[in-house]
């Protein structure tokens, strides 16, 4: 019989093996708009040889896309020596925000990353078994938490301080559905779509449509030469607002940028689509046969906004909407009064469009076409913002405005060890190599200009800070 000295000796040596094969497992919670360059980072710290499990499957290096379309999944490899599991979800800026200041419990996948093929949908599935309840170690923002409600004591909740570190800039652009003046099939003449006319909505534009969720053509293109009665006239077209939730870092980027602010109420539209395509990944086209002021109950966001005042759960889905073509209920604007009888808000409508925004690295597969996916017939159109066109020199020397700082999120306390180290490394890749589609440019010695809220006035840097020509 083994005496109580060995035993003893025997339970410490097989908890010591135990410990030292654990996996460090490490819960994200992001913006959509920091999903292309995290999932590209955590590609570049791990291993060769690491596997990824989400949404949509599986990824290797050689189809990364996988990883970077996936709001939803898990990686395993080997980081410094050590197995790592890395949980990440990208449910929204302020979701990061809430999930880190709060440290309140979210939903990640419950793979480990080592399955095959697609894995639920861990924040609409009903099934426990398909996700897993756990605190964020840390997060990732396109928002100042100074913009969300998430400081000091809401809704019951107390929200800690967080330590924030800017890793990039992403820019915002405002985006048409096809058949707008300037997409690559539309109803307006070849004169649009030769490249004459510049698609492009000014701030006081953006407001209006977003105030009031609808307006003329006529009023973003200028163009009111056609006779009325004609079906090409631009007075006879309705453009639509479409957005992004309450979680969304997009959103409030969008909103205060435009001079909304994070508490005026907007305006904004749900569709019903029907017969849209998924391929690679990519969901487009289709008709929408109706839509309505985005209703309460499809609120997918941390608080609730009115009737008319939701949006869309991610950028994907957003884009996706910006590839359909409105069928006459829809542009004519029916709906149902108080008495659930049939009304029509522009019964001489002849076309419609929506109008969204969303970051480059959203817009240019899903909407513009960019991986071929998408065909020209369901492309949208990228609109000029107070005529600017959106391209990193334009961010960087301050001509084009609508862009958000990427920043990590860290608690002031709690964060350790490889956790920490892992934070620390996946941050400084962000920032030096794998910053956002259009991004990489707050660490660019040639990015002259900076703000210092959401939306706030964009203002040269100091001299101290501007390279030497």
């Amino acid at each position: 019989m083994k005496s109580l000295k060995t035993l003893a000796l025997s339970a410490l040596v097989l908890s010591g093996a135990s410990l030292a094969s654990a996996q460090t497992v490490v819960r994200i919670v992001a913006s959509n708009g920091d999903r292309t360059a995290t999932q590209t980072a955590i590609s570049n710290l791990l291993d060769a040889g690491w596997k990824f499990q989400g949404i949509s499957g599986n990824a290797t290096s050689a189809n990364l896309s996988v990883a970077t379309g996936a709001n939803f999944g898990a990686w395993n490899g080997t980081y410094a020596g050590g197995q790592i599991i890395i949980k990440v979800s990208f449910s929204g800026a302020l979701a990061g925000i809430a999930a880190v200041a709060g440290n309140l419990d979210q939903r990640f996948v419950s793979t480990d990353g080592t399955g095959t093929g697609t894995v639920p949908n861990p924040l609409t599935s009903t099934n426990q078994s398909d996700y897993e309840v756990a605190k964020a170690d840390f997060g990732f923002s396109t928002n100042f938490q100074s913009t969300s409600p998430f400081s000091g004591t809401f809704q019951g909740v107390t929200y800690s301080t967080v330590t924030e570190e800017i890793v990039g800039v992403s820019p915002l652009g405002f985006y048409a559905s096809p058949g707008y003046p300037g997409s690559p099939v539309n109803p307006h003449g070849a004169g649009y779509e030769s490249g004459t006319y510049k698609p492009n909505i000014t701030t006081q534009l953006a407001y209006l449509l977003y105030n009031t969720g609808s307006v003329s053509l006529a009023q973003l293109t200028g163009d009111y030469t056609v006779g009325v009665g004609d079906p090409t006239d631009h007075r006879l077209h309705r453009v639509y607002a479409i957005g992004r939730n309450t979680d969304a870092g997009q959103r409030f980027g969008a909103y205060t940028e435009v001079g909304l602010g994070t508490t005026t109420n907007v305006t904004v539209w749900f569709p019903t689509v029907s017969g849209a395509t998924t391929a690679s990944g990519i969901t487009y086209g289709g008709t929408v046969t109706s839509h309505q002021l985005w209703p309460v109950n499809q609120q997918p966001g941390t608080f609730a906004v009115p009737l008319g005042g939701g949006g869309y759960n991610s950028g994907a889905n957003l884009a996706a909407a910006l590839t359909v073509a409105l069928t006459e209920p829809a542009y004519k604007g029916n709906y149902l009064d108080e008495n659930n009888q049939p009304q029509q808000l522009f019964p001489t409508a002849q076309g419609g469009y929506y109008i969204g925004y969303l970051t480059p690295g959203d817009a240019n597969n899903r909407v513009l076409g960019q991986s071929n996916v998408v065909p020209a017939a369901s492309r949208g159109v990228s609109l000029r913002y107070n005529g600017v066109e959106l391209t990193d020199a334009n961010v960087r020397n301050g001509t084009y405005t609508a862009w958000l700082y990427n920043r990590i999120l860290k608690p002031q306390t709690g964060l350790t060890g490889t956790k920490l180290t892992f934070a620390n490394a996946l941050r400084d890749r962000i920032r030096d190599f794998d910053a956002p589609s259009g991004g990489g440019l707050f660490n660019d010695a040639s990015f002259l200009v900076r703000r210092f809220t959401d939306g706030g006035i964009v203002t040269p840097k100091p001299a101290s800070l501007v390279p030497a020509p």
